[in-house]
């Protein structure tokens, strides 16, 4: 399985969903065909079920298997956060963390960066990641920097970036 191609697919996806409400409707009914269609490598045996996450809600997805690694990067990012201010989840914004079971896969869908008031872009700003950037892929108006990808997995951290590169939203990603 090509991990950076699945990225790559799943935030063209993403992107597609932002700008077309009958496709995103089409995702959120039919995942697997949606993916096959878009180049996303499927694992045999797996269901993929897609959750809508609402303005202002960060999901955090555990791996089935060996959750430790995704534990310690999900760590990281919270000590980057406090690191800069004495608040690790905003005023207003939630923090929800999942585990897949061994036989599904849930992809979080992000809420768009377009739907978001300057007010909540501002609540969700993830800050700084202590991750490598490994892709980037063009997103409208939006440019979706993919992070970290976890040895074993295809565990991503997504950061949505705006024109003047400042952090708008900080998503987990583990597909």
């Amino acid at each position: 399985m090509d991990k950076k191609k699945n990225v790559v697919a799943f935030g063209e996806v993403v992107s597609k969903c932002w700008e077309d409400e009958a496709y995103k409707k089409r995702f959120l009914e039919d995942p697997e065909d949606v993916l096959a269609e878009a180049g996303f490598q499927l694992e045999e045996g797996v269901t993929y079920k897609v959750i809508e996450a609402p303005k202002m809600v960060e999901y955090l997805v555990l791996p089935s298997d060996k959750p430790k690694d995704a534990v310690q990067a999900i760590s990281k990012g919270f000590l980057n956060r406090v690191e800069k201010s004495d608040s690790i989840i905003p005023e207003g914004a939630e923090v929800r963390i999942i585990q897949n079971p061994e036989d599904i896969r849930y992809l979080v869908l992000p809420a768009s960066p377009k739907a978001l008031s300057k007010a909540e872009l501002a609540a969700v700003a993830g800050g700084d990641s202590a991750a490598t950037a490994t892709n980037v892929v063009q997103t409208g108006e939006a440019a979706t920097t993919v992070v970290e990808i976890l040895e074993g997995s295809t565990t991503g951290v997504v950061e949505f970036e705006g024109a003047v590169g400042a952090v708008v939203a900080l998503v987990a990603v583990f597909i």
